[in-house]
């Protein structure tokens, strides 16, 4: 069977001020494109369909018509599941309505998953969606007082699965969540990005993946980048786009995921290329406004411009706007203090203004301040000593 994994579509997403919706629709028809081309048997959307609870118009009108090109004119069947971004009750609805269309929609968690099964020349293949809940949902669900992380929230739902296990068929796992090695409470790091939200503080969201192991592969959303979780069968495929300047060097694309007769799996990654990439440039306002190349680089990509330049700039925004008009951050270069904390003045009342000046100088902006500098600092402090204007 094949599988297309995809995840954190975040439809109607904002960055910085731009609504992505045109590019997330560019993309998209990349997706159209490789269903014709490589004929999955199902497309996976493990959370996070909207970026938020109550999503624009235009975000639900681009959403609907996706899901019904897939569906009906690629007749390709779809198993889709509410992220942390999601209203769990607004993915849910119509859902029983849509399933015997081939659109699986999972909103609400419920005590019992509710497998489904498709079938391919080798037999069943049995999916468990698992869609995001907050700790306190699931203690609720489950009245059990001792579900107190995410942790132990997902080991009782996987516990529940496994009453309606059959070792001898092929089994996927879906789910929504920060999910890692755990051993002896020292959890491994996966690659985060900006543009996710938090589920909660302290590490409490980390979800062991020792609970996913029976199954023969298990697709994640959650994080934005692609990336397996110890092993290929446990994997997160990323997010439909680049949504923050630190996925600037992330993989965009589909995992396609190929699962043989006796449950092996063999995975593609299907490249998914951008309207507008996300792109950073850094150097002196006037190095950033020549070093563009219009045979080589699109001035429409998203843009984070990071200025060296010292002094005072007039205007450097616009400046910036007329070369690349989606520019979407400026800052100015953070200089580093090395040697660790700030250096404390001594000896204040001893020593000069222009003294103190210099060790001031040095401090922010980690080196020496030229003679020419102050020279006109000099001048300034004797004008101000003597009154003058």
């Amino acid at each position: 069977m094949r599988i297309f994994h995809m995840g954190d579509w975040h439809i109607g997403k904002l960055v910085n001020g731009f609504y992505m919706t045109e590019d997330q629709k560019y993309v998209i028809e990349q997706v159209y494109k490789a269903i014709e081309e490589k004929k999955p048997d199902v497309v996976i959307i493990a959370g996070d369909l909207y970026d938020r609870s109550i999503p624009p118009v235009q975000a639900v009108e681009l959403l609907n018509e996706t899901l019904r090109k897939i569906v009906k004119d690629l007749n390709t069947k779809v198993i889709a599941l509410a992220g942390n971004h999601d209203s769990n009750e607004r993915i849910e609805f119509a859902s029983s309505l849509l399933y015997d269309s081939g659109l699986y929609i999972v909103g609400n968690l419920k005590n019992k998953i509710d497998k489904i099964t498709l079938e391919d020349e080798s037999g069943k293949v049995n999916f468990y969606p698992i869609p995001y809940a907050d700790v306190p949902y699931v203690r609720d669900l489950y009245e059990d007082e001792n579900i107190k992380t995410y942790d132990l929230a997902m080991e009782r739902i996987v516990s529940e699965i496994h009453k309606d296990f059959n070792d001898d068929e092929r089994n996927v796992a879906i789910a929504h969540g920060y999910v890692t090695k755990i051993k002896d409470d020292d959890y491994e790091l996966l690659e985060e990005s900006d543009s996710e939200k938090p589920l909660s503080i302290g590490g409490t969201d980390y979800i062991n993946s020792k609970h996913f192991e029976k199954f023969n592969y298990t697709a994640l959303g959650h994080l934005h980048g692609p990336q397996k979780v110890g092993f290929d069968k446990i994997r997160y495929s990323g997010s439909l786009m680049k949504y923050s300047f630190s996925e600037v060097n992330q993989r965009k694309g589909i995992t396609i995921v190929d699962l043989d007769k006796d449950g092996n799996i063999h995975i593609e990654i299907y490249d998914l290329n951008p309207r507008r990439d996300f792109r950073i440039k850094i150097g002196t306002l006037e190095e950033v406004l020549n070093s563009y190349d219009k045979d080589k680089e699109n001035n429409e990509d998203y843009i984070k411009v990071i200025l060296k330049d010292k002094g005072e700039l007039l205007d450097p925004m616009a400046k910036i706007r007329a070369v690349y008009p989606n520019v979407m951050e400026l800052t100015r270069e953070e200089r580093a203090i090395r040697g660790g904390s700030r250096s404390i003045a001594t000896n204040i009342k001893e020593r000069s203004k222009l003294s103190l000046f210099k060790s001031f100088y040095k401090d922010i902006m980690d080196e020496d301040c030229e003679e020419e500098e102050l020279n006109i600092m000099e001048r300034v402090m004797e004008s101000a000593e003597r009154g003058v204007e």
